[in-house]
């Protein structure tokens, strides 16, 4: 028995440095795999009944310090959000250049200003009117171009979103099946730690994408969570899901829900992205989200700031010798000429003050044809207003009603440019219409030139400054904005346009926790009427409590574009309106012809919440509009009304409707309130004054304004400016009081130089992005954020050093506990091999012993 049990130790022997020989082989053949944790087998001794029987293969551990593997993890998370932005900085960093680079946006504003300062030198050289034009042609294009590629960067972020949640996904998937062959292997007794390398690996390269939690459990899986607790691995492996956008624009953010959401398939959260704190999503959600729409912010309100100043002095000028005979403005307004279908509330205007507006013609030679005053125009019953009557209107701040239609101040002008002469005979062809919603002015006598000129007082000569025009936009009778300057207010004589309409209203930047100090009430209009309800506020409502009223009390339902606005059935209609608890009202209409606004009338005079209104969009484009007035949404049901070949339903084609959105934007260290007019046409705001002294509003509370946003990457030199640069305002109207007749200089550059003045001097900001308000030139204002690039730019590459020696240091300290030594594998490997052929004597020497006894026995 000694012998048999000596031959079976022995046996053993062999065996476990068989076995610590093969965990040697592995660790040595992968130094150098990432990720290669040093196994190391512990030879133990085996008793069997209390008597040593041999030695055994102990437990096969792995030399992890856990700690550290966190510390690595965390630091994994970091450097993969510092990789991201260290590729797209130095992007940025080319896009605005440096501050003294003759490339910057901030160098081509200064060369804006000395080229106007330059054009006030020589105001009819025609090379230098050329050269103002080319120049502002150049730094409209620079904004442009700027926010272009901004816009293209966040586009690639929100792509690499997609991409990288491709990569979360595929890690995700191989730790559950890593889980699931460990808890299987560690239930038969099986090896795992090859296994848990690979885990640990994946875990580690997950934390690269995101920062994440794991805990393992006593069956040897691991839970993987998102710091906030979201599962991402457990009994399966979660899936994150986000679909890149295809096309962004500078008013679009995450919080507008212009960008699909990053979801998990473990959580009814709609995003997560507030549950990723690090790693390269996170840097990709920032760039997408905040850091390139804070600086596109900041680009926009440079762009839309010189514009509104540019414009305004430009709109003081004239280009004389140039002839101007027509002025078109670029203010769009409600559509005037459609009382009957847009209600009974036009907008209006009206001066503060003693405030007046000069308008005269000139002849050929800059003398004046004939002069007036627009408030001598309209108090005048010598002048027609648009209804063909010869009344007076009140233009003053005291009227009991104060201000005068659109469409009047439109007829009254026409109608005193036909009273004038010019060479004896009357100007009959002049005209002044706002058909458009634009106001547009011509003598009709091409040698026949148009003037204005702003001014303290109705008298000649009158000392100049830019009339205060107050705005009604929504025919309230109560002023919800104020313009300085008559031909300003309308943009007769623009100097910079933008390509798209102002259908964006945006609130200051306000913290967070921002109440209403008391109720507001406001409406919202486009340029068909009014949108929806009027929206009542209660005192202590947050951005986000506005938001949420608007977006209801401007829900509606729109009938399809129709050609005209009146229609013939040939048989009975019936409508019915129902909400989610069930019927609110409806109608019968008898066969016949009727209009829109028949039909409208016929909703409201059942005196339900079913409200309804013909709009007209168009010239040849009407629609029917009906909405609920607890702001709810409806369902039509349209049965009957034969049409020709079709019925009433598929004739009016009801569509439920959002025309406007309202959300709550961060920006910078605040947040934004943003409403949007959904079909991209021009927004109003209109707002009820309390009774404070000074009174205010929901508009001054919020200091709700025509949003900055996609300014810089629309703004552009008027078109017919572009094709004949002596259009460019140089002088102004003046007044002889000699003759007491007002004049126009071929030499004067009082425009020119006020132009080059409104460009190097300081103007009151808004908060944009991360600059706070403040007074800044163009100039200064773009510089500061060209500055801002740079100084975030050297923080991340700063940060990313650091990262990238901790991360050095801690691999290294990891490798000295973890990684395979080539020269203690060697040395352990000389000890196995001792023992194995120690083992093997000893086998060889019972063989021999056991040869002995058998051969004795025979």
């Amino acid at each position: 028995m000694s012998l048999t049990l000596g031959l079976n130790s022995a046996l053993s022997g062999l065996l476990t440095n068989q076995k610590g020989l093969d965990v040697i082989s592995q660790n040595v053949v992968n130094v150098n795999t990432k990720g290669y944790v040093r196994k190391q087998m512990t030879p133990e001794s085996r008793v069997v009944n209390g008597i040593g029987a041999g030695v055994q293969q102990g437990a096969l551990t792995r030399n992890v310090d856990e700690g550290l593997m966190r510390d690595i993890r965390r630091q994994t998370s970091t450097q993969g959000a510092l990789d991201v932005t260290h590729t797209y900085y130095p992007r940025l960093e080319d896009l605005f250049g440096t501050v003294g680079s003759s490339t910057s946006i901030s160098h081509q504003i200064q060369q804006m200003q000395a080229s106007f300062e330059t054009l006030a030198t020589q105001v009819n050289t025609p090379a230098f009117q050329q050269a103002t034009v080319q120049t502002a042609k150049d730094m409209t294009t620079q904004f442009n171009e700027m926010t272009y590629h901004m816009q293209n960067l966040r586009l690639e972020a929100d792509r690499a979103i997609q991409d990288t949640t491709g990569l979360v996904n595929k890690q995700l998937e191989d730790i559950f099946d890593l889980n699931q062959k460990i808890v299987r292997n560690n239930a038969i007794g099986g090896d795992i730690g090859d296994l848990q390398d690979k885990r640990d690996n994946a875990l580690t390269t997950l934390s690269k994408y995101m920062d994440v939690q794991y805990f393992e459990r006593g069956d040897g899986s691991v839970g993987v969570f998102t710091k906030t607790g979201k599962t991402l691995v457990d009994k399966g492996p979660a899936t994150l899901t986000h679909v890149a956008t295809t096309i962004t624009d500078s008013w679009m953010t995450a919080a507008g829900g212009n960008f699909n959401k990053l979801t998990v398939s473990t959580s009814d959260s709609t995003d997560i992205g507030e549950d990723i704190n690090d790693g390269q999503l996170r840097a990709l959600l920032d760039l997408r989200d905040t850091v390139i729409p804070n600086l596109q912010a900041q680009m926009d309100e440079v762009a839309a700031k010189l514009k509104d100043t540019v414009n305004q002095v430009h709109n003081r000028g004239t280009i004389f010798p140039t002839q101007n005979s027509k002025m078109v403005g670029t203010r769009q307004l409600v559509d005037p000429n459609n009382p009957t279908l847009n209600g009974s509330n036009p907008q209006r205007i009206w001066f503060s003050g003693n405030d007046d507006t000069t308008i005269a013609l000139f002849d050929t030679d800059g003398n004046q044809v004939a002069s007036t005053t627009i408030r001598t125009i309209m108090s005048s019953t010598s002048y027609t207003d648009a209804a063909g009557g010869a009344t007076a209107l009140d233009m003053s701040d005291s009227a009991s009603t104060p201000g005068v239609k659109m469409t009047d101040v439109a007829a009254k002008i026409q109608s005193w440019m036909r009273q004038q002469s010019y060479q004896g005979n009357v100007m009959s062809s002049a005209s002044a219409s706002i058909d458009t919603g634009t106001l547009v002015l011509d003598t009709g006598v091409p040698a026949v030139s148009l003037a204005f000129r702003d001014q303290k007082a109705t008298a000649a000569g009158s000392a100049t400054t830019d009339a205060r025009i107050n705005f009604d936009v929504d025919g309230d009778n109560k002023a919800d904005k104020q313009v300085a300057g008559f031909a300003n207010f309308f943009g007769l004589n623009d100097f910079f346009t933008a390509k798209v309409p102002n259908s964006i209203v945006d609130s200051d930047v306000v913290s967070k926790d921002f109440t209403l100090s008391t109720a507001r009430s406001f409406t919202l209009l486009d340029p068909t009427g009014k949108i929806g309800n009027t929206i009542a506020m209660s005192a202590g409502s947050s951005l986000y409590d506005i938001a949420k009223k608007i977006n209801a009390q401007t829900q509606t339902n729109e009938s399809a574009t129709l050609s005209t606005s009146t229609l013939t059935t040939t048989s009975s209609t019936s409508l019915s309106f129902t909400d989610s608890n069930g019927t609110v009202t409806q109608i019968s209409l008898a066969a016949g012809a009727m209009s829109l606004k028949d039909i409208a009338d016929a909703i409201n005079a059942q005196n339900t919440s079913a409200r309804a209104a013909a709009v007209q969009e168009g010239p040849n484009a009407y629609r029917l509009r009906v909405w609920d007035s607890r702001g709810v949404p409806l369902e039509i049901n349209v049965v009957g009304g034969t049409i020709g070949t079709s019925d009433m339903k598929s004739y009016l084609g009801f569509q439920q409707s959002q025309l406007v959105e309202a959300s709550v934007i961060p920006e910078g260290s605040g947040y934004r309130l943003r409403i949007r007019q959904t079909s991209d046409r021009e927004l109003y705001l209109g707002a009820t004054p309390d009774t404070l002294t000074p009174a205010g509003s929901f508009i001054t509370e919020l200091n709700m304004h025509t949003a900055s946003t996609r300014k810089s990457g629309v703004l552009e030199v008027r078109t017919d400016i572009q094709g004949s640069p002596a259009k460019v305002s140089r002088g102004a109207m003046q007044y002889n009081t000699d003759l007491g007749k007002y004049f126009l200089s071929e030499g004067d550059n009082t425009t020119a130089l006020a132009l080059g003045d409104a460009m190097s001097t300081k103007t009151q900001m808004a908060t944009a992005g991360s600059l706070y308000a403040g007074s800044y030139s163009f100039a200064e204002h773009a510089a500061a954020s060209i500055a801002q690039v740079s100084t975030d730019a050297a923080h991340s590459k700063d940060r990313l050093d650091y990262q990238t020696t901790l991360g050095q240091a801690l691999n290294s300290q990891y490798a000295s506990t973890s990684g395979v030594n080539l020269d203690e594998e060697v040395s352990n490997m000389i000890n196995f091999q001792q023992a194995y052929s120690a083992s093997a004597k000893v086998i060889s020497t019972l063989q021999e012993m056991l040869d002995v006894l058998v051969n004795i026995v025979k």
